[in-house]
Parts: C-alpha cells; structure tokens; sequence
C-alpha cells in the first residue's frame, strides 16, 4: 500500500477531492478522467458524465493528482481509501 497526500486550497476544496475519490460500495473508485488541468484547479470527470472542479495548493499538487487520476481510470493502479485533514487529502493506494 502507497499513500499520496494532496494539498488542496481550502478544508472545503479537500472535503470535495477526498469525497470526489471514494471509493464505491462495489470497491472502485466513481472517477472517469480529468477534464481540464489549469494552474492550481483541476476538473474531475466522474462516470455519470459530470464534471467537478477542485482547487489546490499549487501546480505541483494538480500535476501529481492528475498523474494518478490517469493511473486509476487506466486500471494501473486502484484507490483504496480516501481521507481528509485540514486542507489535506491522504488517497491510500494499491
């Protein structure tokens, strides 16, 4: 197991990454890709076709969450948990 631990602007901006990630009561994660990536904002496309938008810290954190992302919808690696503190997202990984 691997953890990734994500910045995000605000409590609220990680309450949304760390919800938007979850995993689902069949054991996958409701992510479907990344929309748009542009300065600290990154779009998160879910499987029910919507788009949801989250702030983070810096670039840095958008390029790194959008690696994984890509990671995750590829099936090269899966989320197992995801969790909040503050203003910062832990996503454990397998």
């Amino acid at each position: 197991m691997k953890t990734m631990k994500f910045q995000c602007d605000d409590r609220y901006e990680a309450e949304k990454l760390a919800s938007l990630v979850s995993v689902q009561k069949d054991d996958t994660a409701y992510v479907d890709g990344v929309a748009a990536a542009f300065g600290n904002e990154i779009v998160i496309k879910l499987k029910d076709k919507s788009s949801h938008a989250v702030l983070l810290k810096d670039k840095e954190n958008v390029d790194r969450l959008q690696s994984l992302l890509f990671d995750v919808v590829k099936g090269k690696i899966k989320i197992l948990s995801s969790d909040f503190s503050g203003s910062v997202v832990e996503i454990t990984l397998r």
